[in-house]
């Protein structure tokens, strides 16, 4: 049943996206692809230095609050890396990949995992707010149930940073809520490699440096992804566009490189933005449905192709710094590290 789902959630975008494809002017979607601005989107692609700067920096500011200590450089060069890796392997290979290259240097397995956890977070909670102003841009047109599920999804994340800001819930929450519901033997595996004691470590100052970082991360994804819009001729209202992309980032992790999925959210947003008058061309003219669904699928591919390159500034890392040089030393891995990443 299992293996069921997971093929039936592989397969879900690309029926999407085949559907979509079947059912539009499939020349209106090339035309908006042939005359996206190349500086733009060549501007758009150099800004990924930067992006990738911030995030090692981030995730450099969680490592050093657990004693865990790498330039800024090298956590770059691991997110860069970790992009490639789950970018061209299923699940969350890339994430591996960077806890392994810690592990190698000698740092505890266990702590590198939970540290991508924390990092992980913070960008699915800021997302996830950002995500939640959809409530109010799209009231008129928003399903019904999407708004319970944005609600719900915004209801977590408010829960979960108050546990992350609280020394005290989090202490609550390792000492009397997980024992009641993590297995005792992963329990006893998860204090031999020092993470319920790391979990009560991360100091509020921190925590308010952890977010501002993020602020810093994201407003660069944001800059990049509305430089593909400017590209293509089109201009959307700052409020309504931050919304739509952080929706999309969230719905994307249901397909393989959101594919299908993401371009449910832009038709769905792009279409009803563009009969409101928030989304208009670069020249000022309006956009009919037909024309707003076309331009909706064409900047989804311009994001997949952005990704691309991506991948392939990876690639060109990973030429530098060898895979193998981390999964394949066996020398460095022990029986508890076997047993962490099995359980």
């Amino acid at each position: 049943m299992k293996k069921i789902l997971n093929w039936a959630l592989t397969l879900l975008g690309p029926a999407i996206l085949v559907f979509f494809l079947l059912t539009n002017d499939i020349g209106a979607i090339w035309n908006v692809l042939k005359t996206t601005d190349p500086l733009l989107f060549a501007l758009a692609s150099v800004l990924v230095l930067p992006f990738l700067f911030s995030k090692g920096w981030r995730w450099r500011l969680i490592l050093q609050g657990w004693d865990i200590q790498i330039s800024t450089w090298f956590a770059s060069i691991l997110y860069t890396l970790g992009i490639f890796v789950g970018s061209v392997t299923p699940g969350q290979g890339g994430d591996a990949v960077k806890a392994w290259y810690l592990r190698r240097d000698g740092h505890p397995l266990g702590a590198s995992l939970l540290s991508i956890v924390v990092d992980r977070f913070f960008d699915v909670a800021i997302m996830g707010i950002i995500a939640g102003s959809g409530l109010y841009f799209y009231r008129t047109f928003l399903p019904g149930n999407v708004r319970w599920l944005i609600v719900l999804a915004l209801a977590g994340v408010v829960v979960g940073i108050v546990f992350l800001a609280s020394g005290g819930l989090r202490r609550w929450l390792v000492q009397r809520v997980l024992p009641i519901i993590i297995p005792a033997k992963l329990r006893a595996l998860a204090r031999r490699a020092g993470l319920l004691d790391r979990v009560l470590t991360m100091s509020p100052l921190r925590i308010v440096a952890l977010v501002l970082l993020s602020f810093v991360t994201l407003g660069w994804t944001f800059l990049r992804l509305y430089l593909l819009f400017l590209a293509a001729g089109v201009s959307i209202d700052v409020g309504p566009y931050m919304a739509m992309i952080a929706i999309v980032s969230l719905v994307s992790v249901i397909s393989v490189g959101g594919v299908g999925t993401r371009d449910v959210v832009m038709v769905l947003i792009m279409t009803n933005l563009a009969a409101s008058g928030q989304m208009r061309g670069t020249d000022g003219s309006a956009f009919s449905a037909t024309q707003a669904e076309a331009l909706a699928l064409g900047i989804s591919a311009l994001f997949l192709v952005l990704n691309v390159v991506n991948i392939v500034l990876g690639f060109l890392v990973s030429l530098r710094y060898p895979l193998s040089a981390a999964l394949l030393s066996k020398d460095t891995i022990d029986a508890e590290d076997e047993a962490l990443v099995k359980a």
